[in-house]
């Protein structure tokens, strides 16, 4: 008898998560999740779960060997938090995965840099790693400001702030370095990185690991908004970039994803073009967020969030696919502090040409602020366009139509 149980450790808490189990169970598989809590996740209903320390390898591990170890085909994760310990337990038990060291040189981001920096073909930012007991001193000597503070592991956008003066900057590294635990309620690590800040544009690049290739699927353009914060406000698949620079990206990705290692399924990387030059910001052994995967599917008819499911219990070849469509999202923040009263407009919006899909958090009596992390959205449209200029023109529209009314 085969295997037959794909296990989940905890998910993602957008609808990404839910469709996993979808996808698992479409391929004949019953996805199981393991979770500290199923309260954290309004959508699961019907999903059959275990409540565990989640945060512990050997109460995981103690989980599957109740289900039975040789019923396990695949063990994963779609939250970032669980990525390295879903990889770790798959290795205890004695399935094919991926390396958790690897992993964890992806997710920290002070191992990414320093990892990157013996290649000097890779662009990346000037930084500077500070925790409680080394590189406070260093803090003085900084100049040309502003720098990207941000915390070494964390996710979401959380805590990444654009600091103009040495002030700020202390202020920002002692806001993290104070912080015991993540929104996972994982023990943090205190490390903080003090990145150069590059300005330009920037771009998030989607790269698929068969096991045998590196596949780039494409690259998005993405806009932001909130500093000195940096919150995603809209994203364009595919990007409209010349040749030369889409060459430029790929490669400088390629090399960077070659220096940390390579992984079976989907990598999410952001870059920044600043004066010819391609800058890694982040790599992530991950989906891209933002319902990125959604546009990619729109546009070309690729599913990246089943092949990433089904690279953990099969091998994933190869792929074809076409770009068709021009797909875009407009997330729906407030633009200031408040009680929601209601976002009005919808009904309109779902009348527009190539319409595909809306999710509105619109509760009544709801706190909403102008957003400091990906947390603070309150929503999203995505459509479609025959071409670039009719996908803008409708992400525009969707600005203007919308509106946040607070008590």
């Amino acid at each position: 008898m085969r295997p037959n149980i794909l296990l989940f450790i905890e998910s993602n808490t957008t609808g990404t998560g839910r469709k996993a189990f979808d996808i698992a169970k479409e391929n004949g598989y019953n996805g199981i999740l393991l979770t500290n809590s199923i309260n954290q996740y309004h959508d699961f209903s019907g999903i059959e779960y275990k409540v565990c320390d989640t945060n512990d390898l050997d109460c995981l591990y103690q989980e599957v060997e109740k289900l039975g170890i040789h019923t396990v085909a695949g063990i994963m994760s779609t939250s970032e938090y669980y990525i390295e310990i879903s990889a770790a337990l798959a290795n205890r038990v004695g399935l094919n995965a991926n390396n958790p060291d690897i992993i964890r040189h992806y997710r920290d981001k002070s191992l990414l840099r320093t990892t990157l920096s013996a290649n000097q073909e890779i662009n990346q930012p000037l930084f500077m790693i500070v925790d409680e007991e080394n590189g406070m001193e260093k803090l003085h000597e900084l100049m040309d400001f502003p720098y990207i503070v941000k915390p070494a592991e964390d996710s979401g956008s959380n805590d990444v702030k654009l600091c103009y003066n040495r002030r700020e900057i202390e202020e920002q590294v002692q806001a993290i370095l104070s912080k015991e635990v993540n929104m996972r309620n994982q023990r943090m690590h205190p490390k903080v990185l003090i990145e150069e800040y590059i300005g330009g544009d920037e771009y998030s690049v989607e790269v698929f690991g068969t096991g045998k290739d590196l596949i780039t699927i494409g690259i998005t353009e993405k806009t932001t908004k909130g500093s000195p914060y940096f919150i995603e406000d809209r994203h364009i698949f595919p990007s409209r970039i010349p040749v030369e620079l889409t060459a430029l990206i790929e490669r400088s990705v390629q090399l960077a994803i070659g220096e940390l290692g390579h992984l079976n399924g989907a990598v999410h990387a952001e870059v920044k073009v600043e004066a010819g030059s391609c800058y890694i910001i982040e790599i992530n052994p991950r989906l891209a967020g933002g319902m990125i995967p959604e546009l990619i599917k729109q546009a070309t008819g690729i599913d990246l969030l089943e092949l990433h499911v089904r690279s953990f219990i099969e091998s994933i070849d190869s792929m074809m696919y076409e770009t068709a469509y021009y797909s875009g999202i407009q997330f729906v923040t407030s633009s200031s502090t408040g009680v929601l009263k209601a976002i009005n407009g919808m009904e309109n919006i779902e009348r527009f040409p190539g319409f595909h899909m809306a999710s509105l958090d619109s509760k009544k009596g709801k706190r909403v602020r102008k957003p400091r992390n990906s947390s603070d959205r309150l929503g999203y449209v995505i459509v479609t366009s025959s071409s670039y200029e009719g996908l803008e023109r409708k992400l525009n529209s969707i600005e203007e139509v919308l509106s946040i009314e607070l008590e």
